[in-house]
């Protein structure tokens, strides 16, 4: 059985939770993108992800904010 790393744990999670924000509060984009970053932040500094690993998941969190 193969087992996902933490990167890829940490990735499906923030996706989980940027939808469940965009539905919690669908008006509020400011508040939804702070809530993703403050989510990154938390993982990275958790599971002490790698400068590299950051950097992909800051990458990836500016994908799942919201658009204008």
């Amino acid at each position: 059985m193969k087992t996902i790393s933490k990167y890829q744990q940490v990735k499906i999670a923030l996706k989980i939770g940027a939808d469940q924000f965009k539905e919690r509060f669908p008006n509020d984009k400011p508040m939804i993108r702070q809530l993703i970053n403050d989510e990154v932040d938390y993982y990275c500094k958790d599971l002490n992800l790698s400068d590299y690993q950051r950097n992909l998941l800051s990458n990836y969190a500016c994908k799942l904010h919201p658009n204008n």
